[in-house]
């Protein structure tokens, strides 16, 4: 094989991986990579006979990927799924935020659910009493999805998730995470939603972690989530599995509330973050982080429902 043949199958192997990662997320991955392949191979065994045809023609199908690729756009408006119908946004004035669409559905299952949204919730920044950060996970402990709640006295708390924004014909895949597949959201939601649903409904594994947070600190924390939700309103941007995910945007947001936060391997592997925060002071420094893990876990106390629950004490059951 010639080093050209070799370099149209490099780039043919290439392709359709990001094929196949794209288009994972709508089942069509199999299709488009084999696709490439085959374009790659036909061109690599046509190059010696007929060079300038095999050479074009590769060259036009790698040129018109790239072109429709560069085009596509994050867009606000698709046909989602209901969870992800709203993007929450909101506004600080006088010591006031008002949030609207906050979520507050009540999961019967996986996929069956009452829907409700919140238009207009107010919190008053000097009733923030606490910061807490749900960490869930599902199977290895090293990947997490993390969810900052805030501690409202006298009010519900209010919880910020990051997720990818999936479309109604589209399944999570962490191969599409990696391309253009999904837009991202940061849903505001009661914790009787978004973390009981992990907790009771998907039974994952969740902690809780108190962080160290000022009463400043916390009303700058709000206040950048606020700022992020209409950022990401007005303007949509694209989940990346690496760059742009639940863990990354949690520790930008951090970092652009006033708290350093250098990188680390653990913003990559968002099972790790506790750990981190507690390094860096985030969490608790005083005990051993291994008693604070044994006390984290809440799956036992957000699982004692009883009959007729409505969920309203969700969140005082699992500070329990």
């Amino acid at each position: 094989m010639t080093w050209p043949q070799a370099a149209i199958v490099l780039l043919g192997v290439l392709h359709a991986l990001a094929a196949y990662a794209y288009f994972s997320s709508k089942r069509f991955a199999l299709p488009w990579a084999l696709g490439w392949l085959a374009i790659a191979a036909t061109a690599a065994w046509a190059l010696p006979r007929a060079p300038g045809w095999a050479a074009t023609a590769f060259a036009v199908a790698v040129l018109g990927w790239t072109a429709w690729w560069v085009s596509l756009r994050a867009l606000p408006r698709r046909h989602w799924v209901a969870e992800n119908a709203r993007q929450a946004t909101g506004s600080v004035s006088a010591g006031t935020a008002m949030l609207r669409d906050v979520r507050d559905f009540h999961w019967r299952s996986s996929k069956e659910f009452d829907e409700r949204w919140d238009s207009d919730v107010r919190v008053e920044l000097d009733a923030l009493e606490a910061v807490d950060l749900f960490v869930c996970t599902w199977g290895d402990p090293r990947i997490a999805h993390l969810i900052v709640s805030f501690v409202v006295r006298g009010a519900p708390a209010i919880a910020f998730s990051i997720e990818t924004r999936r479309e109604v014909d589209e399944s999570w895949s962490a191969f599409a995470g990696f391309m253009k597949a999904f837009e991202l959201i940061i849903i505001a939601a009661r914790e009787r939603d978004v973390v009981h649903v992990r907790t009771n409904v998907r039974r994952e594994t969740v902690h809780r972690y108190r962080l160290a947070t000022t009463p400043a600190m916390r009303a700058r924390l709000l206040q950048q989530y606020v700022h992020e939700m209409n950022a990401l309103a007005r303007r949509p941007r694209y989940y990346n599995t690496l760059f742009a995910n639940c863990t990354t945007e949690v520790a930008r947001i951090v970092r652009a509330s006033g708290r350093r936060l250098p990188w680390a391997w653990p913003l990559v592997a968002s099972g790790l973050v506790p750990r981190y925060f507690h390094r860096r002071g985030l969490i608790d420094d005083a005990r051993p982080f291994e008693a604070i893990v044994a006390e984290a876990d809440i799956g036992e106390r957000a699982r004692a429902e009883t009959a007729g629950d409505d969920g309203s004490g969700y969140s005082d059951r699992i500070r329990s």
